[in-house]
Protein backbone atom coordinates (compact mmCIF):
# COMPACT_ATOMS: atom_id res chain seq x y z
CA UNK A 1 0.00 0.00 0.00
CA UNK A 2 1.32 3.40 -0.92
CA UNK A 3 -0.19 6.83 -0.73
CA UNK A 4 0.24 10.47 -1.61
CA UNK A 5 -2.11 13.30 -0.79
CA UNK A 6 -3.91 13.11 -4.13
CA UNK A 7 -3.24 9.57 -5.31
CA UNK A 8 -4.24 6.97 -2.70
CA UNK A 9 -3.74 3.23 -3.11
CA UNK A 10 -5.48 0.42 -1.26
CA UNK A 11 -7.57 2.53 1.11
CA UNK A 12 -11.26 3.44 1.18
CA UNK A 13 -11.24 7.23 1.01
CA UNK A 14 -14.36 9.29 0.33
CA UNK A 15 -14.30 11.81 -2.48
CA UNK A 16 -16.42 14.95 -2.76
CA UNK A 17 -19.12 13.99 -5.22
CA UNK A 18 -20.14 17.61 -5.80
CA UNK A 19 -16.74 18.18 -7.40
CA UNK A 20 -17.71 15.72 -10.12
CA UNK A 21 -20.97 17.56 -10.74
CA UNK A 22 -19.08 20.84 -11.07
CA UNK A 23 -16.55 19.27 -13.44
CA UNK A 24 -19.24 17.97 -15.79
CA UNK A 25 -21.21 21.23 -15.62
CA UNK A 26 -18.10 22.98 -16.90
CA UNK A 27 -17.59 20.37 -19.60
CA UNK A 28 -21.19 20.82 -20.73
CA UNK A 29 -20.57 24.54 -21.11
CA UNK A 30 -17.56 23.85 -23.35
CA UNK A 31 -19.24 21.21 -25.49
CA UNK A 32 -19.15 23.31 -28.65
CA UNK A 33 -15.37 23.74 -28.31
CA UNK A 34 -14.65 20.00 -28.17
CA UNK A 35 -13.46 17.95 -31.13
CA UNK A 36 -16.54 15.74 -30.89
CA UNK A 37 -19.45 15.71 -28.41
CA UNK A 38 -18.56 12.32 -26.94
CA UNK A 39 -15.33 13.72 -25.49
CA UNK A 40 -17.47 15.63 -22.98
CA UNK A 41 -18.53 12.43 -21.20
CA UNK A 42 -15.97 9.82 -22.27
CA UNK A 43 -13.04 12.16 -21.55
CA UNK A 44 -9.80 11.43 -23.37
CA UNK A 45 -9.40 15.11 -24.25
CA UNK A 46 -5.82 14.54 -25.36
CA UNK A 47 -7.00 11.89 -27.86
CA UNK A 48 -10.50 12.74 -29.21
CA UNK A 49 -10.45 9.68 -31.47
CA UNK A 50 -10.70 7.55 -28.32
CA UNK A 51 -14.21 8.85 -27.61
CA UNK A 52 -15.33 8.14 -31.17
CA UNK A 53 -13.87 4.63 -31.14
CA UNK A 54 -15.38 3.80 -27.76
CA UNK A 55 -18.82 5.09 -28.73
CA UNK A 56 -18.75 3.15 -32.00
CA UNK A 57 -17.68 -0.05 -30.25
CA UNK A 58 -20.43 0.08 -27.64
CA UNK A 59 -23.15 0.89 -30.17
CA UNK A 60 -22.07 -1.93 -32.50
CA UNK A 61 -21.17 -4.61 -29.96
CA UNK A 62 -22.98 -3.93 -26.67
CA UNK A 63 -26.30 -2.51 -27.88
CA UNK A 64 -27.40 -5.67 -29.76
CA UNK A 65 -26.69 -7.77 -26.66
CA UNK A 66 -29.18 -5.71 -24.67
CA UNK A 67 -32.09 -6.77 -26.90
CA UNK A 68 -33.91 -3.44 -26.74
CA UNK A 69 -37.32 -3.67 -28.41
CA UNK A 70 -40.35 -1.51 -28.99
CA UNK A 71 -41.85 -2.46 -25.60
CA UNK A 72 -38.62 -1.91 -23.61
CA UNK A 73 -38.52 0.66 -20.81
CA UNK A 74 -34.93 1.85 -20.45
CA UNK A 75 -33.27 3.59 -17.51
CA UNK A 76 -29.92 5.28 -18.24
CA UNK A 77 -28.26 6.57 -15.05
CA UNK A 78 -25.52 9.09 -15.75
CA UNK A 79 -26.83 9.81 -19.23
CA UNK A 80 -24.60 12.85 -19.79
CA UNK A 81 -25.32 14.53 -23.12
CA UNK A 82 -27.55 11.63 -24.15
CA UNK A 83 -24.88 9.54 -25.85
CA UNK A 84 -26.93 6.39 -25.35
CA UNK A 85 -30.26 8.20 -25.63
CA UNK A 86 -29.68 8.98 -29.30
CA UNK A 87 -29.62 5.25 -30.05
CA UNK A 88 -32.07 3.98 -27.43
CA UNK A 89 -35.00 6.40 -27.73
CA UNK A 90 -35.84 5.38 -31.33
CA UNK A 91 -35.81 1.69 -30.34
CA UNK A 92 -37.78 1.56 -27.09
CA UNK A 93 -41.20 2.34 -25.67
CA UNK A 94 -39.89 4.66 -22.93
CA UNK A 95 -36.46 6.06 -22.06
CA UNK A 96 -35.45 7.82 -18.84
CA UNK A 97 -32.01 9.43 -18.58
CA UNK A 98 -30.73 10.87 -15.31
CA UNK A 99 -27.64 12.90 -14.51
CA UNK A 100 -26.39 14.91 -11.54
CA UNK A 101 -25.10 17.66 -13.87
CA UNK A 102 -27.77 20.17 -14.86
CA UNK A 103 -25.54 21.28 -17.73
CA UNK A 104 -25.34 17.75 -19.14
CA UNK A 105 -29.12 17.34 -18.90
CA UNK A 106 -29.60 20.61 -20.80
CA UNK A 107 -27.30 19.38 -23.57
CA UNK A 108 -29.10 16.01 -23.64
CA UNK A 109 -32.45 17.72 -24.16
CA UNK A 110 -31.04 19.92 -26.91
CA UNK A 111 -29.38 17.03 -28.75
CA UNK A 112 -32.22 14.51 -28.52
CA UNK A 113 -35.56 15.49 -29.99
CA UNK A 114 -37.94 12.68 -30.88
CA UNK A 115 -41.50 14.11 -31.05
CA UNK A 116 -43.15 10.73 -31.56
CA UNK A 117 -41.40 8.99 -28.65
CA UNK A 118 -41.86 9.03 -24.87
CA UNK A 119 -38.77 9.94 -22.88
CA UNK A 120 -37.54 12.05 -19.97
CA UNK A 121 -34.25 13.62 -18.94
CA UNK A 122 -34.05 14.14 -15.17
CA UNK A 123 -31.48 16.23 -13.31
CA UNK A 124 -30.87 14.24 -10.12
CA UNK A 125 -28.04 12.56 -8.26
CA UNK A 126 -27.66 8.79 -8.25
CA UNK A 127 -28.51 8.58 -4.56
CA UNK A 128 -31.62 10.78 -4.73
CA UNK A 129 -32.99 9.12 -7.84
CA UNK A 130 -32.50 5.61 -6.49
CA UNK A 131 -34.38 6.58 -3.33
CA UNK A 132 -37.39 7.85 -5.28
CA UNK A 133 -40.34 5.62 -4.33
CA UNK A 134 -41.47 3.26 -7.05
CA UNK A 135 -44.99 4.72 -6.81
CA UNK A 136 -43.64 8.08 -8.01
CA UNK A 137 -42.07 6.60 -11.15
CA UNK A 138 -43.90 6.54 -14.48
CA UNK A 139 -42.81 2.97 -15.12
CA UNK A 140 -40.64 0.20 -13.85
CA UNK A 141 -37.74 -0.75 -16.13
CA UNK A 142 -36.62 -3.85 -17.97
CA UNK A 143 -33.36 -2.40 -19.25
CA UNK A 144 -30.72 -0.50 -17.27
CA UNK A 145 -27.54 1.30 -18.28
CA UNK A 146 -24.98 2.58 -15.73
CA UNK A 147 -21.81 3.60 -17.55
CA UNK A 148 -18.90 5.33 -15.84
CA UNK A 149 -20.99 6.52 -12.89
CA UNK A 150 -20.19 4.26 -9.94
CA UNK A 151 -16.57 5.39 -9.89
CA UNK A 152 -17.74 8.86 -8.82
CA UNK A 153 -19.86 7.58 -5.91
CA UNK A 154 -18.59 6.76 -2.42
CA UNK A 155 -18.98 3.19 -1.18
CA UNK A 156 -21.84 3.61 1.30
CA UNK A 157 -23.96 5.73 -1.03
CA UNK A 158 -23.32 3.33 -3.90
CA UNK A 159 -24.28 0.22 -1.92
CA UNK A 160 -27.49 1.79 -0.60
CA UNK A 161 -28.41 3.20 -4.01
CA UNK A 162 -27.91 -0.13 -5.73
CA UNK A 163 -30.18 -1.84 -3.21
CA UNK A 164 -32.90 0.80 -3.70
CA UNK A 165 -32.57 0.62 -7.48
CA UNK A 166 -33.59 -3.03 -7.48
CA UNK A 167 -37.15 -2.00 -6.65
CA UNK A 168 -37.43 -0.18 -9.98
CA UNK A 169 -36.56 -3.22 -12.09
CA UNK A 170 -38.98 -5.69 -13.69
CA UNK A 171 -38.96 -9.39 -12.92
CA UNK A 172 -37.20 -9.93 -16.25
CA UNK A 173 -34.47 -7.38 -17.00
CA UNK A 174 -31.09 -6.89 -18.66
CA UNK A 175 -28.49 -4.60 -17.13
CA UNK A 176 -25.29 -3.12 -18.56
CA UNK A 177 -22.69 -1.85 -16.10
CA UNK A 178 -19.31 -0.54 -17.21
CA UNK A 179 -16.67 1.26 -15.17
CA UNK A 180 -12.98 2.03 -15.25
CA UNK A 181 -11.36 -0.37 -12.78
CA UNK A 182 -7.99 -0.62 -11.07
CA UNK A 183 -6.02 -3.56 -12.42
CA UNK A 184 -4.06 -4.29 -9.23
CA UNK A 185 -5.38 -2.42 -6.20
CA UNK A 186 -7.98 0.21 -5.46
CA UNK A 187 -6.86 3.68 -6.51
CA UNK A 188 -8.52 6.93 -5.44
CA UNK A 189 -7.70 10.23 -7.12
CA UNK A 190 -8.58 12.92 -4.59
CA UNK A 191 -8.35 16.49 -5.90
CA UNK A 192 -5.81 15.16 -8.40
CA UNK A 193 -4.90 17.64 -11.11
CA UNK A 194 -5.38 16.09 -14.54
CA UNK A 195 -3.25 17.68 -17.22
CA UNK A 196 -5.54 16.16 -19.87
CA UNK A 197 -8.71 17.62 -18.35
CA UNK A 198 -6.97 20.77 -17.09
CA UNK A 199 -8.92 20.39 -13.86
CA UNK A 200 -8.87 18.60 -10.52
CA UNK A 201 -10.28 15.10 -10.81
CA UNK A 202 -11.99 13.04 -8.11
CA UNK A 203 -12.61 9.36 -8.83
CA UNK A 204 -12.51 5.91 -7.23
CA UNK A 205 -11.02 3.12 -9.33
CA UNK A 206 -12.26 -0.02 -7.60
CA UNK A 207 -11.10 -3.54 -8.42
CA UNK A 208 -13.23 -6.12 -10.22
CA UNK A 209 -13.69 -8.01 -6.94
CA UNK A 210 -15.01 -4.89 -5.23
CA UNK A 211 -17.62 -4.36 -7.94
CA UNK A 212 -18.70 -7.98 -7.81
CA UNK A 213 -19.34 -7.54 -4.09
CA UNK A 214 -21.39 -4.41 -4.85
CA UNK A 215 -23.44 -6.42 -7.36
CA UNK A 216 -24.08 -8.99 -4.64
CA UNK A 217 -27.54 -7.64 -3.71
CA UNK A 218 -28.57 -8.02 -7.35
CA UNK A 219 -27.34 -11.59 -7.53
CA UNK A 220 -29.29 -12.37 -4.36
CA UNK A 221 -32.38 -10.84 -6.01
CA UNK A 222 -32.26 -13.31 -8.88
CA UNK A 223 -29.91 -11.71 -11.37
CA UNK A 224 -27.01 -13.69 -12.78
CA UNK A 225 -23.86 -12.60 -14.58
CA UNK A 226 -24.52 -13.21 -18.25
CA UNK A 227 -21.26 -11.71 -19.45
CA UNK A 228 -18.28 -9.98 -17.82
CA UNK A 229 -14.77 -8.92 -18.74
CA UNK A 230 -12.40 -6.20 -19.89
CA UNK A 231 -13.33 -4.04 -22.85
CA UNK A 232 -10.98 -3.17 -25.76
CA UNK A 233 -8.11 -0.96 -24.64
CA UNK A 234 -8.50 2.12 -26.83
CA UNK A 235 -6.39 4.38 -24.61
CA UNK A 236 -2.70 3.51 -24.91
CA UNK A 237 -1.25 6.45 -22.97
CA UNK A 238 1.08 5.59 -20.09
CA UNK A 239 -1.07 7.36 -17.49
CA UNK A 240 -3.84 4.81 -18.09
CA UNK A 241 -1.68 1.72 -17.54
CA UNK A 242 -3.05 1.13 -14.01
CA UNK A 243 -6.70 1.06 -15.09
CA UNK A 244 -8.92 -0.34 -17.80
CA UNK A 245 -12.56 -0.53 -18.90
CA UNK A 246 -14.53 -3.43 -17.45
CA UNK A 247 -18.12 -4.43 -18.03
CA UNK A 248 -20.85 -6.68 -16.65
CA UNK A 249 -24.15 -7.71 -18.22
CA UNK A 250 -26.67 -9.02 -15.69
CA UNK A 251 -29.93 -10.78 -16.50
CA UNK A 252 -32.95 -11.85 -14.52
Amino acid sequence: MSETKHRIYGQCVDIKEEKTRDLYDRRAEKLAEMDNPYVSVLLGDQNPEYALAWNEFEKKVVLPKMQVGEESRVLDIGCGIGRWAESLIPLCRYYCGTDMSSGMIERARERNRFPEKEYDFINDSFENFCRTPKAEMKYSFDRLWICGVMMYINDRQLELGMECLLDKMDDHALVYFTETVALKERLTLNEFFSSALKADYNVIYRTEDEYNRIYGSWLQAGFHIKEQGLQPHFNQEEQYSETDRWYTILER
